[in-house]
């Protein structure tokens, strides 16, 4: 074809291609391990265990910086941050960690962990908003549509509840706490590209966490020695775990790894799955019983998400200046920074 190169794919592109079944296997523990942070986050908050939303967040981040400070040696040979990046990096992280982290652990307190898990998965939509209210973003008919449908899923699973002694009091409170969540884990999509396109994603990631542990570290370190930890019992040991480890580092560097290895698009629609996880591991082990509204605004909010989230281009002719490798570049970045947060 005139003005274009022959595509050849490179053993890169066969090993996305045609990827290995295990990392299907791999990726789908990734919504399993989000969807039941939410579960071991209401145990933690119980009163037979006492830990506070600071308390719970301090004993996190030791462990969390233990390991990301590990990640930060490994990647000691990759791109170093310039200097003209580091103030814009600890506002990012003061924001996109320690306001953030606090905001969605104090939602979860006061709300359901089915509620919790639907409306932090809304932040596509904020994403889009925001870019759009930024000029960054142009006018898409599809994603305003999936906006409002987003919204009034969003609405019927708020204000669906009901009146019944097993909805908390402080539901519709924790409810708003965590659209406010989902807006600020929109904003770190939103200007985390500019860090994403320079250095490497597990870099940035340890990085910004390490540097938000060392506020929320001293904040509510206090607490977490009031409730004596080497005291607990197994199961609130392995909520820590899970929160610190398994839901703060390799559910992420698994998503990393699903990105680069079976593509933007493939590993995203993993994501549909966390509130799902977290409604049934809500109703099982805190017997959270959503009503019949609730149920159908969880259906119509992940519809509203999905046609809300930009769609990946079809991969087509490749030109000579335009090699396969840069095509999902833009994408890459976008379901790195959009993925579930933890």
């Amino acid at each position: 074809m005139s003005g274009q190169a022959q595509f050849e794919p490179s053993a890169e592109y066969h090993e996305t291609a045609h990827p290995s079944p295990w990392i299907y296997g791999w990726l789908a523990t990734v919504p399993l391990i989000w969807g039941f942070n939410f579960v071991c986050l209401k145990i933690l908050y119980h009163p037979d265990v006492g830990f506070t939303v600071e308390g719970m967040l301090s004993a996190r981040y030791i462990i969390m910086a233990l390991l990301f400070g590990a990640i930060l040696l490994l990647q000691r040979n990759s791109k170093p941050i310039d200097r003209g990046d580091y103030l814009y990096l600890f506002i990012f992280a003061l924001v996109t960690v320690g306001i953030y982290q606090w905001v969605f652990a104090k939602a979860i307190q006061l709300t359901s962990a089915a509620e919790s898990a639907l409306l932090i998965s809304t932040s596509p939509i904020w994403v889009f908003l925001i870019s759009f209210l930024m000029g960054t973003q142009r006018f898409d008919a599809r994603r305003m549509i999936g906006v409002a449908v987003g919204f009034a899923g969003v609405a019927m699973v708020i204000f669906g509840a009901g009146k019944s002694a097993d909805v908390a009091d402080t539901r519709v409170l924790g409810d708003f706490v965590m659209i406010v969540a989902a807006i600020l884990w929109a904003s770190y999509a939103v200007f985390s590209h500019r860090l994403l396109e320079k250095y490497s994603p597990l870099k940035i990631v340890a990085t910004i966490h390490l540097l938000g542990a060392i506020v929320l570290i001293p904040i509510g370190f206090g607490q977490m020695i009031s409730v004596e930890p080497w005291s607990l019992g197994l199961v609130p040991w392995l909520c820590i775990l899970q929160y610190s480890v398994l839901a703060g580092v390799y559910a992420f560097w698994m998503w990393y790894r699903g990105v680069k290895r079976i593509g933007a698009s493939q590993t995203m629609l993993f994501q549909y799955f966390v509130p799902l996880v977290a409604l049934v591991a809500g109703y099982l082990i805190l017997h959270e019983i959503p009503t019949q509204w609730q149920i159908a605004g969880i259906v119509v909010t992940i519809l509203g998400v999905h046609l809300a989230r930009k769609q990946a281009p079809p991969q087509i002719a490749v030109t000579e200046s335009e090699p396969f490798e840069e095509l999902e570049e833009e994408d890459e970045v976008t379901a790195i920074a959009e993925g579930p947060s933890a």
